[in-house]
């Protein structure tokens, strides 16, 4: 049996294209698009919100990476996840972000993780006073644009409800992604 290759939220690569339209103009982004005229996601106005092969998005990423960003630091990607959860957590999960905690937020990862993407679970491995390392269970050697689209999500979440100058850093560790945060 094959295993189904990863795959990202549309509505993910939706708030990151309209950040990269404001951020750089449709013609910059019809730029970098015309390169990759295979990916339908790139040439319709509005991309649905089912699922992207998380292969073809992080192409494209790396070619918005290369001509407006740092590839080696990913600072794009970093700006661009901050700006797309500042603007999840102002309206799809400002409700529950009013008056949610740190750890209230440590019993969501999983609900997290899976509308964003569909493969491997985030889960808590450890808990301490202001800090928590999670992990991605199931997915053997993620890409590293995924540990960093985390650990920004992380920040911007963690931020939101109160917690002070939260630092959440990710690496992979034996094949394992681990996100430890501080805050």
């Amino acid at each position: 049996m094959t295993e189904k290759a990863p795959s990202i939220s549309g509505r993910l690569v939706r708030s990151s294209l309209r950040y990269l339209r404001e951020r750089e103009g449709a013609a910059g982004v019809g730029t970098v698009a015309a390169l990759f005229p295979q990916y339908a996601f790139l040439a319709s106005a509005r991309t649905g919100d089912g699922w992207i092969p998380l292969a073809a998005w992080l192409e494209v990423l790396l070619a918005f990476e290369q001509r407006f960003g740092d590839p080696d630091t990913m600072r794009l990607l970093r700006e661009m996840t901050r700006a797309t959860m500042a603007a999840a957590v102002s309206t799809v999960w400002g409700t529950f972000l009013a008056s949610a905690t740190p750890e209230q937020l440590l019993d969501r990862v999983g609900t997290f993780w899976s509308v964003s993407f569909d493969a491997g679970t985030l889960s808590v491995a450890e808990r301490g006073p202001r800090r928590a390392k999670l992990v991605v269970e199931g997915w053997a050697d993620p890409p590293a644009e995924v540990g960093t689209i985390v650990a920004e999500a992380c920040a911007v979440f963690l931020a939101r409800v109160g917690a002070g100058s939260p630092r959440v850093v990710d690496k992979v560790v034996n094949g394992r992604l681990e996100i430890d945060g501080a805050w």
